[in-house]
């Protein structure tokens, strides 16, 4: 695959989408947190805790010209991550014909 893939920087593009912030106390008392607190535990994942936390990511695969948005993928609480494999075949579909 030869498409660019690009970091936000300086967050221009969240601004556009109206930062999404999750908050200390709804962050810590989140059963679906701690669940993902558990999995990257379990799966030897290790974090700094370093940077922004609080703010919600999320991935976009953009199309070609017309294609629009291909896959689409917004954490809903913190440790929520993309399907890897969901974001592949979007990015495989990127200049296909419809």
């Amino acid at each position: 695959m030869d498409n660019p893939v690009f970091l936000d920087e300086g967050r221009e593009f969240y601004k556009a989408q109206g930062e999404r912030w999750l908050g200390i106390i709804s962050g810590f008392t989140s059963s679906k947190v701690w669940s993902n607190v558990d999995r990257a535990k379990s799966g030897g994942y290790k974090g700094n805790l370093k940077g922004e936390g609080r703010l919600l990511g999320g991935v976009l695969v953009i199309g070609k010209g017309q294609q629009g948005v291909l896959a689409d993928f917004r954490e809903e609480v913190w440790g929520d991550h993309a399907d890897p494999k969901a974001v592949l075949e979007a990015a495989k579909k990127i200049g296909e014909s419809k």
